[in-house]
């Protein structure tokens, strides 16, 4: 795992084996929609794991409009801290 940084204070972005990850646990709402609206429009990634404090149903409709799929992840660390977390696996439809 390496750690690339993160835009947005609290934010932080890593590669792992199964792909890029931003982690926006812990921002102030709207932070979380906002930066991973900036991560997807910047242009570049096609797919990424995004970890939330809870279920982000207003990024839903912007996914959609945006030409972006989810999948919900299992989340299985084995620590409390991880009984809230939600992942998703964010793909872009046409790269």
């Amino acid at each position: 795992m390496s750690c690339v940084g993160g835009s947005a204070a609290g934010t932080r972005i890593w590669n792992a084996d199964d792909g890029l990850h931003l982690d926006v646990r812990g921002l102030e709402c709207p932070q979380p929609l906002v930066e991973v609206l900036r991560t997807i429009d910047g242009g570049e990634l096609t797919a990424f794991i995004v970890h939330l404090d809870q279920e982000p149903l207003l990024l839903y409709p912007e996914l959609d409009d945006r030409g972006w799929t989810h999948e919900l992840l299992p989340v299985d660390c084995g620590k409390p801290a991880c009984a809230d977390e939600v992942r998703l696996r964010l793909t872009r439809l046409h790269p």
